[in-house]
């Protein structure tokens, strides 16, 4: 989709989300997908104590629209990484192995990372999607529904996603390379 319509859409689509959210309350803000990450939607500068109560040291922030709350994760002493995605779009492989690598850093140093977009169900997914699977050792069908059991307004066909069939072919080939052999 291109910027233009995703910025005109973004506040009415935002607007919506809020109403499921945070006034009807069909919908949770956010879920813990696995003990130390949370896949969620846009925090709002409120929500940054919050996160912190919740042990998050880290933030992946997935909106090409929003730059977060930076001097509130700050006050917190949440680490951001953005990775400006357009909403409606696929991020690019080196934006989804930057945010795989960033959770993975964060929960080895026992840190808990919430992974966000607007809504928490396609650009942040697809980060989370792939960390499960390349640090967790998850299938993709298997990190799919991980996803999906933790939050049921996850789109379901992230997995086929062709940047995640582009980066679990290379993950493939790579666990199942022989070394070479010297003459």
């Amino acid at each position: 989709m291109q910027r233009w319509v995703a910025h005109a859409i973004f506040f009415p689509t935002l607007a919506y989300n809020y109403l499921l959210g945070r006034v009807l309350r069909t919908r949770q803000w956010w879920n813990h997908v696995d003990p130390q990450v949370i896949l969620g939607a846009r925090p709002f500068p409120s929500d940054a104590k919050k996160l912190q109560a919740l042990g998050v040291t880290g933030v992946v922030n997935m909106c090409e629209e929003y730059a977060g709350p930076r001097e509130q994760y700050a006050q917190c002493g949440i680490e951001q990484l953005w990775l400006p995605t357009v909403d409606f779009n696929h991020p690019s492989r080196e934006f989804v192995e930057q945010g795989a690598a960033f959770i993975e850093q964060h929960v080895k140093q026992q840190g808990t990372v919430y992974v966000h977009c607007k809504a928490g169900r396609a650009r942040s997914a697809t980060i989370v999607l792939w960390w499960l699977v390349k640090y967790r050792g998850l299938s993709l069908e298997a990190a799919q529904q991980q996803m999906l059991d933790a939050r049921p307004h996850v789109n379901p066909h992230i997995a086929q996603r062709p940047v995640i069939q582009e980066l679990y072919r290379d993950l493939q080939a790579a666990t199942t390379q022989l070394p070479n052999e010297s003459a």
